[in-house]
This record gives C-alpha cells, structure tokens and sequence, in this order.
C-alpha cells in the first residue's frame, strides 16, 4: 500500500467500473479457450530466460526506469538485504493506512511470500527500495491470497484453465513525487508481468480498495471479478477482486499494453532465485505470530514435495 490516498495501492483502485451481472460474475462470462497458451498468441516470441543453478549465486539484471530524472532501477529480489527492504516498506505502508494493526510486525513476510515460487519486484535508487510488489503464482499448498472471499470467482477461472497469478503487497517510499511513482509503478509491472508469461502464467488477478478501482480498470485494463467485501487479511477494509489477461489488456488498454510488452525486457531481468532456507526462518521471525507458524509448515512442505505450483 502507499502511503499517499492520491496515489493507487495494492488492494485499492472509484464508481465507473464495470460492475458484476446479476447472479453471475465476469469471470464466467470472459472466454474459455482450449489451449491456455492461445491468450499469448498476440505476443512477439518470449525471450529466452537462462537456467538457473542452485549452487551459484545469481542477481537478476537491474532495469532503468524511463522518463525519471533520478537512476531508479526496477530488478527481482534477490538477496537479504533487498527482501528485508521490501517487506519492512510494506509493513510500513500497511500499518500507515490501518491495514495492519500497529506494531503488529517488523516486516509484512506472509504464508504466500514463503510459497516457493512467489517472487518479489522492487525498485532501487541508489541502495533504498522505493517501491515493491509481489506475485503469487496459483498453487496448491495454499492456493490464492482473495480465495479468503472470493472463492468462487477463483474457482471459475480455474475451470477456464487459467495459469494465474495474484499481485499482492504494492507499496512505496513517500518520498516518491506523482511523476515517479507512475513511471516507476509502470517500470515495475512491466517487469511482473513478463516475468509471469515467460514462466507459463497468462492472467493476473488482485484485489482492490474501490477508492482506488479507477485507475486499475482504466490505466492497466482490470475488469471487475468480485464485489465490494471486507477483508480481514487488511483489518477488514473493503476489497474488490479484479482480473486481467494479455487480450484484454491488449483491447482495452492498448498504449499501456505497449509499453509491458512492446519490447522484451533481457532474459537475465526475468530470473528469481529461491529464497533460502534460513532468510524464510528468518523473515517469518519478524512476522505476525500467526503468519509464523504458517511459514513454518509451508517452508517444511515444500522441503519434502517440492513446488505447489498448479501449472
């Protein structure tokens, strides 16, 4: 979350949205197809994205951010330091705006962080994090973050073969003026989004505060998947669920379409190393309690079984 009401935060986007058909939802009217890699037809080949080798060390490639004055460089997590960063601005953020009680952690690390295949996305300026988000990709240990209140919806679009992904915990550094945060939020999606159609993904879903729903559905292209509920993973505050795939996006939003996948960014921007064993213990220290013992038993399941991944 951000900690500014103008500008958008994750699980908040304001009354013009399409709304919800009655006794139905939209994700039982988007369309099925019998081949998921047919909603990545429209796209120009994907790069090639190196192998990664668990005994090495690896650091994803740094990607400038355009149309800012300041070096601000976009680039998957990737070590200690920049998990920290990133988790600790979200906790920050979360706390700010009363979606997390105060105090309640030192860093907002979650059961769905510690999922094996979760990555996290920052942007740098020279060695602070100005803005993270995450992405969850669907799996069976734990399925969705929204599956809390939007079960059903999630379930249709499962029965449509979608390789989903959900984007959860957007934050940023105050000290971002208007300017940067939209360039650098663009410059950080970007990265998200190619990462997850270049690992097999094709839909991305979130949720979404309505004071914040304009901007996801007019500026990124987001149509409406679930209505107005509380939810407890923010103290209760209302969410909306949204979701988005490559044609639609390509539809209804088309600069913004080219400027995600208009050009490939480097194969090496698109690789996420495994967080390690101890940074999970480590990280799911300064977590809520609650959260703590979920980790736990997470980071021990997938020691023994391997990726949950559903696709």
């Amino acid at each position: 979350m951000t900690t500014r009401a103008s500008k958008p935060a994750a699980g908040e986007v304001t009354s013009d949205t399409p709304r919800i058909a009655a006794g139905g939802t939209l994700a039982s009217r988007l369309p099925a197809v019998a081949d998921p890699r047919s909603r990545l037809a429209g796209l120009s080949s994907l790069p090639v994205v190196p192998a990664i080798d668990a005994a090495k060390k690896v650091t994803p490639r740094e990607v400038s951010v355009e149309g800012v004055a300041r070096d601000i460089r976009v680039k998957i997590a990737s070590d200690r330091a920049e998990w920290k960063d990133a988790f600790q601005l979200v906790a920050s953020n979360y706390q700010a705006c009363g979606y997390e009680a105060p105090h309640a952690s030192k860093v907002r690390f979650t059961p769905y962080h510690a999922l094996p295949d979760s990555v996290t996305f920052l942007a740098k300026h020279e060695g602070r994090t100005l803005m993270t988000l995450s992405l969850v990709p669907d799996n069976t240990l734990l399925g969705l973050p929204l599956e809390t209140i939007f079960g059903e919806e999630v379930r249709a679009l499962r029965r449509q073969r979608r390789r989903l992904g959900e984007v959860i915990s957007l934050a940023a550094d105050k000290e971002l003026s208007m300017r940067e945060f939209r360039q650098v939020f663009v410059g950080l999606i970007r990265l998200m989004k190619q990462y997850h159609v270049t690992h097999g993904g094709d839909t991305w879903v979130i949720t979404v505060n309505p004071k914040h729903r304009a901007f996801y559905t007019k500026v990124l292209g987001y149509a409406s998947l679930g209505p107005n509920r509380p939810y407890g993973a923010v103290e209760g505050a209302p969410a909306e669920a949204y979701v988005l795939d490559v044609p639609l996006m390509q539809a209804s939003v088309p600069k913004m379409y080219a400027q995600i996948f208009g050009e490939w960014l480097p194969g090496d921007a698109l690789v996420a190393p495994k967080m390690l064993p101890h940074m999970v213990r480590y990280l799911g220290g300064q977590s809520s309690k609650e959260s703590h013992q979920t980790i736990h038993e997470v980071f021990n399941l997938d020691r023994y079984f391997g990726s949950p991944r559903r696709w």
